[in-house]
């Protein structure tokens, strides 16, 4: 099933490159899930890992600064099977690349995290421009020098951006310029010669249409009515940070990422939406930067990483449990099954289930902890902003739930 490998290929120096790569047709694999991608490459290093699968010859995807050492593959193709639902408007079929960088410094400082973040990038990427052929002006196919191809022509690849890669860009577009791929600063979208996706807020501004529609569907208005809002993310994100900006109605109660847990039982709608202006604004912010004068009686911002959080009379009667604490875990539980007008996804992870599927079969072991079922929501509208908040099953016991 091995198609093509830059194992014989050399660097500037005449030395073996310290990284390998091989193109595998996927279909070839009798014990791969389903679906099987149409091609993908393995790029593998000592300080980096990565996967690219992708459903066809042309085919559009991001690129995903993944977190999951030991199944980041599994975490691509559900990317990949979602992109290529997205795609099915246009001509290029869907794909979807992640990367893990295996030397993070531990404890070390966000530049030096962000550095090593980019070297594993930029393997990641040369290991997939070895084993892509190029195009001359003149649209004559060039293979890769030092490679055996196993398969047909194959010049087209493309990168986005995805979660960790929102401004990787120029960089992607600067590696394929000095190789003379025949892209060029087409290669990565976005970047100095493209467009910002969180400046822009496209993809929170697709989602948020679909959820003023459900809530039109429902005789609201949320442009001009207030309504309540549970989420997952934070104001640093794209999705997040820009669907919780998009109307000034939005009374969010309470929220959570990886790093924090963010309560506010009766929120002042303007000033909230002040407050998270402000966040979105910052060059990198967290809930622990929320004003806390701005939070209402019995809110506040718990970091997860606490044992227990005390709960006030007012958390208490939002999420209706009798607890006077509950561990992280057991509150953001509560609060994805609270009852609000929107649960709004803006976060990564898998947090909704069908309730006969097991967590294993989720394939996000990292929030298996709190994860709920479709049939324990009790929102009215779910916004997905983000990629798989729920499973396919999860959404139809949501939805047959009267969701």
């Amino acid at each position: 099933a091995i198609l093509r490998t830059n194992f014989y290929q050399m660097d500037e120096a005449g030395r073996p490159k310290p990284y390998i790569s091989f193109k595998v047709a996927s279909g070839d694999l009798a014990d791969l899930p389903a679906p099987k991608p149409y091609r993908e490459i393995f790029v593998w290093a000592t300080h980096v890992e990565g996967v690219h699968l992708r459903f066809g010859p042309v085919a559009r995807g991001g690129l995903r600064w993944s977190d999951r050492r030991d199944d980041f593959r599994t975490e691509v193709l559900g990317l990949a099977k979602a992109q290529q639902v997205k795609n099915a408007v246009i001509v290029p079929v869907g794909s979807k690349g992640g990367f893990f960088p295996k030397k993070l410094p531990k404890g070390g400082a966000p530049e030096a995290v962000r550095a090593e973040g980019i070297r594993a990038y930029r393997t990641f990427l040369d290991g997939l421009l070895d084993l892509t052929d190029n195009l001359t002006p003149r649209g004559e196919v060039i293979h890769p020098p030092g490679v055996v191809v196993h398969d047909g022509d194959d010049p087209y690849l493309v990168v986005a951006a995805d979660k960790g890669t929102a401004t990787f860009s120029d960089i992607a577009n600067g590696i394929a310029e000095a190789r003379g791929f025949w892209l060029g600063d087409a290669f990565a979208s976005g970047g100095s010669a493209g467009y910002d996706h969180k400046a822009m807020a496209i993809t929170a501004r697709g989602a948020w249409e679909a959820v003023k529609r459900h809530f039109r569907e429902l005789g609201k208005d949320i442009q001009a009515e207030p309504f309540t809002v549970i989420g997952v993310g934070d104001m640093s994100g794209d999705v997040f940070g820009n669907g919780m900006l998009l109307s000034r109605q939005t009374r969010l109660l309470a929220a959570f990422d990886h790093r924090h847990i963010f309560l506010d039982p009766d929120p002042d709608a303007a000033a909230a939406y002040a407050e998270r202006q402000r966040l979105f604004d910052l060059p990198r912010s967290s809930w622990d930067d929320y004003d806390r004068s701005v939070i209402s009686e019995g809110g506040g911002v718990f970091a997860r990483s606490l044992k227990a959080v005390p709960l006030s009379p007012q958390v208490r009667a939002l999420l209706e449990v009798d607890a006077e604490a509950l561990a992280p875990d057991e509150l953001i539980r509560a609060i994805l099954k609270a009852r609000a007008e929107l649960l709004y996804l803006g976060g990564i992870g898998t947090y909704a289930k069908a309730s006969f599927e097991s967590h294993a079969e989720v394939g996000d072991k990292a929030n298996d902890a709190v994860r709920v079922n479709g049939s324990d929501l009790r929102c009215l509208v779910v916004g997905e902003g983000a990629n798989l908040g729920f499973t396919q099953a999860a959404r139809v016991e949501f939805a047959r739930a009267g969701g």
